[in-house]
């Protein structure tokens, strides 16, 4: 389903790091490429190896990136939460997609139409390198998390990808509602499911987290604030 972006829309959107370094008439024009898509749980976005038709910001909803080795076996390259783009990249180089998407869970998403959108990026020269700024600044802070990533044992990693997702609830508490399984989540931290499972459970036996059903508290100020400072 496609309809039209609201004003919170074009809020929202407005503040992403692609469109944050344009001139309002120019994020006017920009947003006219733009259009809503609903998915539904476990819907296919788009597959590896084919051509982009679009690239897409998440509203609400959770995505699955991910590739599949000729033996079937999923490996989740990253879970997309509201409020982040995915497939941009692509739209500067080689023209198709290197994972698969779909839906994780039902998600509202914009659909920005990626051979239109280039065209206009093309026709002016200062507002393409106003939104290279914004996407090279994201790619080195992507860098220096996967450094940091790279270094770290299963348990941080856990705590890493926690802090990332949290948002405060209505007592301002960092939370996390797991909507992906835990086996996608596992997979995303490089983990085994089971392990997945035993790092929850030490995480809260050492007063960092509380667990209830599918909603993660991270409790620890500490960590916390390091995840409001990135």
């Amino acid at each position: 389903m496609h309809g039209q972006l609201n004003p919170r829309d074009l809020m929202e959107l407005r503040k992403s790091y692609m469109f944050s370094g344009l001139e309002e008439d120019e994020y006017l024009d920009a947003a006219r490429h733009a259009a809503i898509v609903q998915a539904d749980a476990g819907q296919a976005l788009f597959s590896q190896g084919a051509a982009v038709t679009s690239i897409y910001w998440v509203s609400e909803g959770l995505v699955r990136l991910y590739r599949s080795s000729p033996q079937g076996e999923e490996k989740v390259i990253e879970l997309v939460g509201p409020g982040r783009f995915f497939a941009e990249a692509v739209l500067f180089m080689g023209g198709r997609y290197p994972v698969n998407a779909a839906a994780q869970v039902a998600t509202r998403l914009v659909a920005i139409d990626a051979l239109s959108f280039k065209a206009w990026l093309g026709r002016d020269t200062g507002r393409c390198f106003r939104l290279l700024a914004g996407m090279s600044a994201r790619l080195h802070r992507l860098v220096n998390d996967i450094d940091r990533l790279t270094l770290m044992k299963g348990t941080d990693r856990l705590l890493q990808y926690l802090v990332d997702h949290a948002d405060p609830d209505d007592d301002g508490r960092q939370t996390v509602e797991l909507e992906a399984p835990k086996q996608v989540i596992a997979s995303r931290i490089g983990v085994k499911p089971e392990t997945l499972s035993r790092l929850l459970h030490k995480l809260t036996d050492q007063g960092c987290i509380s667990v209830s059903g599918n909603r993660v508290v991270v409790l620890d100020d500490e960590l916390n604030r390091e995840g409001s400072d990135g």
